[in-house]
């Protein structure tokens, strides 16, 4: 009897022993004085490439508690310090909506009872099969009466296997985990500060009571009360203001009833009780107090009145040369029209500026509702549009020199548009100048563009039409004015030549949208894009062909033209998916490193000036700065002399961190230059046009 019960013993033992071998392990719960913190995963099992949620399981002690991102008027904010298995990646963290945890005069914000932080966690597609362990350190502040910081050293180890595995012991817990998350606010939100009063208006809240977490920490005196009002069907939350200023959005939880929401709130004009309609709000500051003074400021009329002045500025920028040979064409041409032609003309081409600026406007605003972070010049942070538009330039280039003209529908962008002009010609120049020109950012645009990515979208319209109207202007009033006119030469035989001549700045455009190219994604790409030029060349010189030939020639010649045109959209599309060039080289006087908002923080921390360059391939203006100020002998001097640190920040292909930065600070394009002088709280920002001048002034003023 007793052998038999010491036969199934061990066969008992033996079968556990196989079930923890094959079942993925962790060290277990670490239990600290005043809580127990544990790694969680939801997969018993991970495959590569496929995304997984690791949690730090965190019970404080009974009546003792820890702190939420924000922890309001004391304590610390709980964090993940993450070792991982080579090419793993980890998230931030997602928090819990928070409770409000009242101690004597203070209000703190965090958590009394388990709760799960969130982390997604992302292997490699190349993963080897096997166990990993994924390791964290993870530290707190649990608090009741008194606070102690503690912490643990944290293991979670799982099996890779080609498919993934649901672990059944945690799923409850996740689902839990998820429900606390705060999900995305159903209406709009705006916010108004008048002295120490922030007021908060939300659409379609829903019932219940309204508290507000901001995820800035001095931004609202947190014990204050949150007194609640009506504006028609939208509610309205009145805040006493803390010693913080609000940013361009003020971001947060807020909590209506035992629901969460995260909200995103634009300035905006709303009446509340004891603030005038009209009130603007307060001051805005960007990362490291970078001020944005003058956005949250503007009345949308003075937003209004900028864009306009921005898009008559935009005419001289270096941004519109591309386009500028068809313009000056065009003004010339004019001379030999009439009156009502001429008006014709500029219309059309003011409608084709208009039209170009509300769909980018548009698909702008639609890229932000959907949360992609976008801004001035986006489609050029796509190399196929690039790629594009260097084909379209170089059509255009090769019919101002005389080398084809297309007829019948195509006169847009063929004759019509660079010689007999013509409806569908002025149009077509409208809007060809419109995508050229957005790599630049003018004066006065800067934060009338980010004043209209705040506003709703009928204002954020009103704006860019604005602007576009700016750049239309110009030519709208040669068109209009006819004492404007009648300065302008006679057409003659003269003008042939002149439009060949004009050719060549549109092919130097060719040229730099090549190297833009190149920088996004790399010398096959590049070779990908002169094989399509080539083959255009090619296709034009088939169809000149088939003109003269009959039958069969004329057959096999625009059959042979299609493929190769064919050929260039499967290469436009080849362009695009190859990688960018792993290049942070400057190339220049100034050594630049990578932009990195950590390592940002970092240098500020240890007292050293910081010289932040906001740039992008595609922008012109950003080149001829780096090149005339930033790059120059006298700016690299005091750069090595004081030891400012240079990063530069490349917005080529879009980088959402790049985009929140420029968003901060009240900005929807580059170029953005930021000084960070040591020991002050606030960054100058730098005008959108240098010279070495206003660089060395500006680094002067600022320690002076």
């Amino acid at each position: 009897m007793t052998s038999s019960l010491l036969r199934w013993a061990g066969w008992v033992a033996a079968a556990l022993a196989g079930l923890l071998l094959a079942a993925p392990a962790d060290a277990g719960p670490v239990r600290t004085e005043n809580a127990q913190a544990e790694l969680v995963a939801d997969m018993a099992a991970v495959s590569p490439g496929e995304a997984f949620h690791v949690a730090l399981k965190l019970i404080p002690r009974e009546r003792w508690h820890t702190y939420w991102r924000n922890p309001g008027d004391s304590g610390l904010a709980t964090s993940l310090e993450w070792t991982l298995p080579a090419g793993f990646t980890a998230s931030h963290i997602d928090w819990p909506a928070p409770k409000a945890l009242p101690f004597g005069p203070l209000t703190n914000y965090g958590y009394d009872a388990e709760h799960w932080l969130l982390v997604t966690v992302t292997p490699p597609v190349g993963a080897p099969l096997g166990d990993v362990t994924l390791k964290a350190r993870a530290d707190w502040l649990v608090c009741e009466e008194i606070c102690i910081p503690e912490g643990a050293d944290l293991e979670l180890t799982l099996p890779v296997a080609k498919e993934s595995v649901r672990d059944p012991m945690h799923t409850a817990g996740f689902r839990k985990a998820r429900e606390a998350l705060p999900v995305a606010f159903p209406g709009t939100a705006q916010f108004r500060v008048d002295g120490k009063t922030l007021a908060l208006r939300f659409t379609d809240a829903g019932a219940g009571a309204l508290r507000f977490f901001p995820f800035a920490e001095t931004l609202i005196n947190n014990s204050g009360k949150q007194a609640e009002s009506a504006d028609g069907k939208a509610r309205v939350l009145v805040i006493p203001t803390g010693s913080g200023k609000p940013d361009v959005t003020i971001d947060g939880v807020l909590r209506v009833g035992d629901k969460a929401y995260s909200v995103s709130a634009g300035p905006g004009t709303f009446s509340i009780p004891g603030m005038a309609q009209g009130d603007a709000p307060g001051t805005a500051a960007g990362p490291g107090g970078g001020s944005t003074t003058g956005l949250t400021q503007m009345t949308i009329w003075q937003a209004v009145l900028f864009a306009f002045l921005g898009g008559v500025l935009l005419n001289l920028m270096p941004c519109v040369f591309p386009v500028l040979s068809l313009k000056a064409l065009a003004v010339v041409k004019a001379s030999g029209l009439s009156l009502r032609e001429k008006r014709i003309e500029g219309l059309l081409y003011t409608a084709g500026v208009m039209v170009s600026f509300l769909a980018l406007a548009g698909a702008l605003l639609a890229f932000r509702a959907g949360g992609i972070a976008v801004g001035w010049g986006f489609q050029l942070q796509t190399p196929e549009v690039v790629a594009v538009l260097a084909v379209i330039l170089f059509a255009v280039g090769l019919s101002l020199s005389g080398y084809f003209e297309l007829a019948g529908s195509f006169t847009g962008l063929g004759q019509g548009l660079v010689d007999r002009g013509g409806a569908v010609g002025a149009f077509a120049t409208g809007v060809l100048a419109t995508i050229v020109a957005t790599p630049c950012t003018a004066p006065f645009m800067a934060s009338a563009l980010g004043a209209a990515l705040l506003l709703p979208p009928l204002g954020s319209l009103l704006i860019f039409a604005a602007l576009g109207f700016g750049l239309a202007f110009p030519m709208l009033l040669i068109s209009e004015v006819p004492a404007i006119g009648r300065l302008l030469p006679r057409p003659g035989p003269w003008m042939d030549r002149f439009r060949q001549f004009l050719a060549f700045p549109v092919y130097a455009t060719v040229i730099w949208l090549v190297t833009v190219l190149g920088q996004q994604a790399g010398i096959t790409a590049v070779a990908a894009l002169l094989g399509i030029l080539m083959l255009v060349v090619f296709a034009i010189w088939l169809w000149r062909i088939a003109r003269g030939a009959h039958g069969f020639g004329k057959a096999f010649s625009h059959g042979l033209a299609a493929a190769a045109l064919a050929t260039c959209v499967w290469l436009v599309w080849y362009a695009g998916e190859q990688d960018a060039p792993s290049n942070t080289a400057d190339g220049g006087v100034l050594a630049a490193e990578p932009y990195d908002e950590a390592r940002l923080e970092a240098y500020r921390a240890a007292g050293e000036p910081v010289f932040v360059n906001l740039t992008a391939a595609w922008c012109i203006t950003c080149l001829a700065n780096e090149r005339v100020a930033l790059t120059t002998d006298a700016v690299a001097a005091e750069f090595r002399g004081k030891r400012i640190r240079y990063m530069k920040g490349d917005w080529t292909r879009r980088d959402p961190k790049i985009t929140e930065i420029l968003t901060n600070y009240g900005r929807s394009g580059v170029p953005l230059y930021l000084y960070f002088a040591p020991g002050r709280a606030q960054a100058v920002v730098l005008p959108q046009l240098l010279t070495p001048d206003i660089v060395l002034d500006a680094i002067g003023q600022a320690e002076g």
